[in-house]
């Protein structure tokens, strides 16, 4: 009788934690999240899976010290994770992405450059290797200090500077490329 109370009440402080991890961290992870998918419904599906995964592991994402630190982790881990396996289906069966803009009837012009601008420097940031492209992401779409990127990818801070300073620089180039 007391061990089933127990397990119950157990699983009740489980819901309620759990709860609280989302309603603390949702909206960062989900940007982060989108900020690496570049995709709504890979994002969303990649939101979900980083908490599956965190509430798999709940004891270890409590006890953590900076719990956001080891959700933004668990996402990159599985955002790398789901490359090699597109990257392996690629080579295998190659699949063309299929083109999903929408333009407004207002401002075509317009609205076409702003898209363009941002596809150009998507696609540069894209174009960046992993270790300059996720502390770029880090800083400048999830607004974390520089520590707190160097404790999340176990670098040297001094490290995470100059990574963001190669990054800027890189990017700098490819839209001087474009006629920026």
């Amino acid at each position: 009788m007391y061990l089933l109370r127990a397990i119950e009440i157990n699983q009740k402080v489980q819901c309620n934690v759990s709860a609280d991890l989302v309603d603390t961290y949702g909206e960062a992870v989900y940007k982060f999240c989108r900020s690496l998918t570049y995709s709504k419904e890979d994002a969303d599906d990649l939101f979900q899976e980083t908490f599956l995964k965190a509430f798999e592991q709940l004891s270890k994402t409590i006890t953590h010290d900076n719990p956001k630190g080891f959700l933004f982790s668990t996402a990159l881990y599985l955002w790398k994770s789901w490359k090699r396996k597109y990257a392996r289906r690629n080579r295998i069966a190659p699949v063309a992405p299929l083109d999903e803009q929408i333009i407004s009837n207002i401002d075509i012009e317009g609205s076409f450059m702003k898209q363009e601008d941002l596809r150009i420097v998507r696609e540069l940031v894209d174009s960046l290797s992993d270790k300059y492209k996720i502390p770029l992401i880090l800083f400048y779409t999830m607004e974390l200090g520089m520590s707190d990127i160097a404790e999340l990818l176990k670098l040297p801070v001094g490290t995470v500077k100059s990574r963001l300073h190669k990054a800027r620089k890189l990017i700098e180039k490819g839209l001087a490329k474009n006629g920026f």
